[in-house]
């Protein structure tokens, strides 16, 4: 999971989610005002 780099909360709205490759998927998360991405790959 992701913290925010602002005030290190864990529990962020997620906003978008989706794959990018066959292999790769993103999460988007929003929190402070800032957009945070996760790059997952599988």
């Amino acid at each position: 999971m992701v913290k925010c780099p602002e005030c290190n909360k864990e529990d962020m709205k997620l906003v978008k989610e989706w794959d990018l490759s066959p292999k790769v998927h993103i999460k988007m998360y929003e929190c402070c005002g800032n957009k945070i991405r996760e790059y997952i790959t599988k």
